[in-house]
């Protein structure tokens, strides 16, 4: 797959600060946090409509997974970002701002960034997920479906 070049400079948004609250896993979160630094990213793939590949000019490689599914985002002709700082962290207030052929520019939050060896790991991380999601409505299928069945036998016993 072809990997398009960074177009969009980073545009810098004022945002407001919230007032932080005392959290007691603090120190848990810090460690997991994975920032990437917008003004070294060299090269970008939308790898779907919430994933995108970012690969740092120190060629570490980074997949950035959106809150929600970004209508064009595989499709992107170019992306940029938007953040009160060019620091854009996982679970801060990152977006990803692109341009799709013919349409204007669309924003999307940044959910998670992680640090990935390559674009096939970055891809095999979004097939896992897939796979657990399926997983899950699985099982939450069987899951209504058994409570059902014992509702049923649970009312033909009261009829008796």
């Amino acid at each position: 797959m072809k990997i398009r070049t960074f177009v969009i400079s980073v545009a810098a948004v004022g945002l407001c600060a919230a007032p932080a609250f005392a959290d007691e896993h603090a120190e848990e979160d810090a460690e997991e946090k994975v920032c990437i630094h917008s003004n070294q990213i060299r090269n970008f793939d939308g790898l779907d409509d919430q994933h995108v590949f970012v690969e740092e000019r120190s060629k570490n490689y980074y997949l950035l997974t959106m809150r929600h599914r970004c209508n064009g985002l595989r499709h992107a002709q170019a992306i940029g970002f938007k953040d009160a700082t060019i620091r854009i962290c996982s679970g801060g207030f990152g977006e990803v701002v692109f341009r799709e052929r013919g349409i204007g520019p669309n924003t999307c939050r940044i959910e998670m960034i992680e640090r990935v060896e390559n674009k096939d790991e970055a891809r095999a991380f979004i097939a896992e997920r897939e796979q657990w999601k399926k997983d899950q409505k699985e099982m939450e299928k069987a899951e209504k479906k058994k409570q059902k069945e014992m509702e049923k036998a649970a009312s033909e016993a009261a009829e008796e």
